[in-house]
């Protein structure tokens, strides 16, 4: 039988062969339907001169047809490629997208195919474009099965080495396979660099990893993005070089690998360079605000809050209400006001839990409240000192240990409406002074005698001046604290005060002292020598605020 549509449709792959004009291949590759006419009329010729069970026959009449392809470049034959477009038939013949979990499999084949073409050293790079758009179609698929998990029922699915994967994951190991591909790709010489702009296959190295990322990110796989970031760092060309789009995300990506591992200056330098490349328009203005989110998050952790001028950019609408408080707790030392504004039950819980930066303020911000404590403490009631008698600045870790453990008595409280009458707003919050929940005990060690605060009377472990002197140590390790602590007077005693303030020299700025012991290095982050020159070697966000004294 006749298959004239096919025929042409492989006379046209075969021309853009032989002009190796990948944009063009990738053109007429279409998977995503509707279909044109032509399509339509190459399906129909497919299911009728070569159903199921001829894929043999079909592959032979690839192979005829793409001569490019067959015989290759100097004697290297690209039968990769011939492979492939016997599956992109075998795709739109058989494909149905009612059924998505077939649609996956099907479309991963393919996939796999178009990155088997890819490694081809000389042709690979015409198939590129190709792999690319496959991925993106790949990655929203791979999504969007995540988020049905009804459909899974019963299915279990492996890698390579039998082990369990989810569809997800499945999806980016296949692009991780091209991605490698394009990091070592060496026809355009070791650097990858050709004019001031990336060559051959490295072309796609950022394109490619892009969409990993944003699997394993949607998938909260976040660490197993680290290889990634270790493969750029040795083997990518400078990212500078790259387009505006492909830097923004991949440095966005980047910043949230590094505040989730916890290292927040380093997560600041990328997600200030990305908020810095990203075009101020309308149509960028959700990943302008995904990218102040984190930015926000981690300046505030590291002792940075936001100015009220901050907050009035487009992309900042409603983090005042929800960052703002937590600041004013912070700076005034409130830690029972940054417990209940860090409580699972707060009605702002949930978005802080959605952005995955909930438990990262909980955590980390109490010792920038115990700093501030300390600070209350010794304005409240320390000994300035005298520096004509030597008398050193100190404030008792007793008194200390007090507004600790007052703070955290606070804290525990329950909150109470006042009622101010029908159809009135209940505004008034108190105190209730008697009415503690009960203590949580772990019901394993219930009837067991344990040494601690339960067996001595107090049980809800409440700070005293032991753990007021440990924090004080952590606080001096850390460098938010300057002195020294006396064990014996269970004093601690500011150092350098004789030619400034006590408060300046004894509570240091916290930005300043992270800063000084922090580098411009970013692993993953592959940069030119020097600075990159898009971020100018300054951390930096308008409208931003420092712990000072």
């Amino acid at each position: 039988m006749s298959t004239p549509t096919i025929d042409q449709f492989l006379s046209e792959i075969s021309r853009f062969l032989r002009l190796q004009d990948g944009s063009a291949l990738q053109n007429v590759l279409v998977i995503e339907p509707p279909y044109q006419p032509a399509y339509n009329s190459v399906i129909t010729e497919l299911r009728s001169t070569y159903p199921t069970g001829n894929e043999a026959k079909l592959e032979a009449k690839c192979s005829q047809a793409l001569p490019e392809a067959r015989e290759g470049i100097d004697g290297s034959p690209w039968t990769a490629f011939v492979k492939f477009t016997a599956q992109y038939f075998t795709f739109l013949r058989d494909v149905n997208i009612e059924r998505l979990l077939d649609t996956y499999n099907q479309l991963s084949e393919l996939v796999r195919k178009c990155n088997s073409a890819l490694s081809h050293p000389a042709l690979g790079i015409i198939i590129l474009p190709t792999v690319i758009a496959y991925s993106k179609v790949l990655t929203r698929l791979a999504i969007g099965l995540e988020k049905r998990p009804e459909l899974m029922i019963g299915i279990t699915t492996t890698d390579e080495s039998g082990e369990g994967v989810t569809l997800p994951e499945r999806a980016a190991n296949l692009m991780r396979n091209a991605f490698v591909t394009c990091l070592n790709d060496r026809s355009a010489g070791f650097s990858g660099v050709q004019d001031g702009r990336p060559a051959g296959k490295k072309v796609g190295i950022y394109k490619i990893a892009n969409l990993c990322l944003k699997i394993l990110f949607s998938t909260k796989n976040v660490r197993n993005a680290e290889t990634i970031f270790n493969n750029i760092h040795k083997q990518s060309p400078p990212l500078s070089i790259y387009p505006r789009a492909e830097r923004v995300t991949y440095l966005y990506y980047l910043g949230r690998f590094h505040f989730s591992m916890n290292h927040f200056y380093r997560a600041i330098l990328a997600l200030q360079a990305a908020y810095d490349e990203c075009p101020r328009y309308s149509s960028c203005e959700s990943q302008r605000r995904q990218i102040l989110i984190f930015l926000t998050t981690s300046n505030i952790i590291l002792g940075r809050f936001p100015r009220e001028e901050l907050y009035y950019k487009p992309e900042a609408h409603g983090l005042r209400e929800r960052f703002q408080p937590i600041c004013k707790a912070i700076a005034k030392g409130h830690i029972e006001t940054f417990r209940r504004l860090t409580d699972y039950n707060h009605k702002y819980a949930d978005w802080f839990l959605h952005f995955r930066i909930f438990l990262q303020l909980k955590n980390r911000c109490i010792i920038l409240l115990w700093r501030s404590l300390a600070r209350k403490t010794f304005l409240l009631n320390g000994v300035q000192g005298v520096s004509a008698e030597k008398i050193a600045p100190t404030f008792q870790l007793q008194d200390f240990a007090t507004l600790l453990r007052s703070a955290e008595l606070r804290a525990l409280q329950p909150l109470r409406v006042a009622d101010k009458g029908p159809g009135q707003r209940h505004t008034n919050w108190v105190f209730m002074t008697n009415d503690l929940p009960p203590p949580y005990r772990d019901p394993d060690f219930q009837g067991a005698p344990l040494d601690d605060g339960y067996d001595k009377g107090d049980p809800y472990l409440l700070p005293d001046v032991s753990e007021a002197e440990c924090i004080a140590a952590s606080l001096v390790h850390q460098g938010f604290l300057n002195g020294f602590i006396s064990h014996r007077l269970l004093k601690f005693a500011i150092t350098g005060a004789r030619n400034k303030p006590a408060l300046q020299v004894g509570f240091p700025n916290v930005w300043q002292t992270i800063l000084a012991r922090s580098d411009d290095d970013v692993p993953g982050w592959k940069k030119d020598d020097g600075i990159g020159p898009f971020l100018g070697g300054e951390v930096r966000l308008s409208g931003l605020r420092e712990i000072g004294n």
